[in-house]
């Protein structure tokens, strides 16, 4: 398989056609160790994230807390603070087990895109080796977005009632792009990666949307599908315990479902997307130079 601009960095010019060929060849290229990977470290995560949310939000649901939260506005934020710190808790959890199937398969897209074997024991010595500054700078990019969402929310809920959740949203979808900058960044550059993502989102803001739109459209749903709120405690949670719990199963099952697919899209276009603006910063940049930069 030769190496080249066609295999994996969309170079300047070749535009959103020539993005979506090579986003599709990564996952051409890739598709069945992709699924292992993904489906070891994202779907499993995934399903024991989603159990502890339930069973702690069942807990939480018992408590005096959350009687009073249905009827008076102070407890109300009180108990969402809390189920907040429960939720971004349980995610800092599982977050070193997807950040390995990550970088696993970011060095496997990209020996393969030069042309070379990538077995499956090598990328995840690899990831792990990559583990702890992976960890360190998606961690403060998490905290860093997960406040600003956090304080917007709080902030416009405030002043502009149930239509203050809007800002927020926006807040999340910035900081998605952010948060997916922030891996490549560090895989390859390994200087300054939380800047990194921001100049390179921000230097080109919409083709940078234009191109992770969908896929961040998928995630943001199935994020918000399989997730427990309050307000869903409040509106679909059964009234006896077995409700309870079969509805927790049933959000596992649909979590499980859908994992997989978004996860195999979110990466290759994400993986692209930062090539392409790492080819706009210098046009010279060809699948070779990442990588050497990988290791």
């Amino acid at each position: 398989m030769p190496s080249g601009p066609e295999v994996l960095v969309n170079v300047p010019g070749e535009g959103l056609s020539g993005w979506a060929r090579k986003t599709a060849g990564v996952l051409r290229r890739g598709w069945g160790q992709q699924a292992a990977l993904f489906a070891l470290t994202h779907v499993s995560s995934g399903l024991v994230l989603h159990l502890l949310f339930g069973v702690a939000l069942l807990f939480l649901w018992r408590t005096e807390l959350a009687v009073d939260a249905l009827t008076d506005a102070q407890a109300s934020v009180q108990y969402f603070m809390v189920v907040y710190g429960v939720e971004v808790g349980l995610m800092l959890l599982v977050l070193p087990v997807r950040l390995l199937g990550y970088s696993a398969a970011t060095w496997i897209a990209v020996r393969q895109a030069a042309g070379l074997t990538a077995p499956l024991s090598r990328a995840l010595r690899y990831a792990v080796r990559r583990l702890p500054a992976m960890f360190a700078w998606q961690a403060l990019a998490y905290a860093l977005i997960g406040t600003a969402m956090l304080t917007m929310l709080l902030t416009c809920l405030s002043m502009f009632g149930p239509y203050g959740y809007l800002p927020s949203v926006v807040v999340l979808l910035y900081g998605m792009m952010i948060v997916g900058m922030v891996g490549p960044a560090v895989l390859f550059e390994r200087r300054k990666p939380l800047q990194r993502a921001f100049d390179l989102v921000n230097n080109a803001y919409w083709a940078t949307s234009v191109r992770l739109a969908v896929p961040g459209a998928a995630l943001a749903a199935v994020f918000w599908l399989t997730r427990f709120d309050a307000a869903s405690l409040t509106a679909a949670l059964g009234d006896t315990l077995t409700e309870q719990i079969a509805l927790v199963a049933a959000v596992l099952v649909v979590a499980a479902a859908l994992e997989l697919p978004v996860t195999m899209l979110l990466f290759p276009a994400v993986l692209v997307t930062y090539a392409e603006r790492r080819a706009v910063e210098a046009p010279t940049l060809r699948t070779g130079h990442l990588l050497r930069e990988l290791g």
